[in-house]
């Protein structure tokens, strides 16, 4: 069984929609596929990375997000994703292969 939840995107993104996924699969992690992540995500603009870590965080919900385009992105959002890889809740990663092992780690 695994330890965390998936988000597919059924619908529209939301933060609200990532949570409530984690909850209706009571797991306290979510692992979210590249495909799954609209453009707006890597906006810092919008605010939509921001408010999905600030959510997370406040609920205890780990997150790993597999962007293996990672370096295509704005000079801003790689740094959002450097900063958010030295802490413990929310992590870029290149492969699924290694978000699964990070989400499968305590």
């Amino acid at each position: 069984m695994k330890s965390f939840a998936e988000f597919e995107l059924i619908d529209r993104f939301t933060p609200q929609a990532v949570l409530e996924t984690c909850f209706e699969q009571d797991k306290q992690a979510v692992l979210i596929d590249r495909d799954a992540l609209p453009s707006e995500f890597f906006d810092l603009r919008t605010k939509v990375a921001g408010e999905l870590a600030q959510r997370l965080t406040v609920y205890g919900v780990r997150l790993a997000c597999v962007v293996p385009d990672l370096s295509s992105q704005s000079a801003r959002f790689i740094e959002f994703a450097r900063e958010s890889n030295r802490g413990n809740r929310i992590r870029f990663f290149e492969s699924r292969a290694a978000a699964e092992e990070w989400l499968g780690t305590d």
